[in-house]
């Protein structure tokens, strides 16, 4: 039996198809029970306002933070997440409230403000690190070692089309 090759628009209807299904699996992840405890510290803050929306962009800042040699400035902060200055300000005030980061002062200026994890929100990035990659480890070990390479590298591929078509 040959097998059709599909046109480039039924392979974008494709994964546009795929998209909700991912999505919508990733509500059945179970998180481990330090994000659990996570979720209730944050939603704790938030006076009532309950949505999980925040949520990867919240790890977006700890993962911004965990990678920085010197804490940034909230306007650096900011920058890196590509928000505005009182959106970052609004997640960071979340995020002191239930002492995952802290605000520290700038030894050099006393006008600056730098932002870091404390060691509750270290512990917390990490266990979620973790938690990613026993389940990307898991998925994975639905494909031989070939595909797992060939997924890695047409991810990277996608992934760089997407940042090149983002600058021009």
């Amino acid at each position: 039996m040959e097998e059709k090759t599909l046109q480039p628009e039924q392979i974008a209807d494709q994964f546009l198809e795929l998209i909700p299904r991912l999505l919508h699996m990733r509500g059945n992840l179970i998180p481990p029970e330090h994000i659990v405890r996570f979720q209730q510290q944050i939603e704790n803050t938030r006076r009532g306002k309950n949505s999980f929306a925040d949520y990867p962009l919240l790890f977006r800042v700890f993962a911004t933070l965990t990678h920085k040699q010197t804490p940034p400035t909230m306007g650096e902060l900011s920058g890196e997440l590509g928000l505005p200055c009182s959106s970052a300000t609004r997640l960071v005030d979340w995020l002191v409230r239930a002492n995952f980061v802290e605000r520290i002062d700038d030894h050099n200026d006393r006008r600056i403000v730098r932002v870091r994890l404390t060691a509750i929100g270290q512990q917390v990035h990490l266990t979620t690190l973790n938690h990613n990659k026993q389940q990307i480890m898991h998925l994975l070990s639905h494909f031989s070692p070939d595909e797992q390479e060939q997924l890695l590298r047409l991810m990277y591929k996608l992934s760089d089309s997407l940042l090149a078509e983002r600058n021009i």
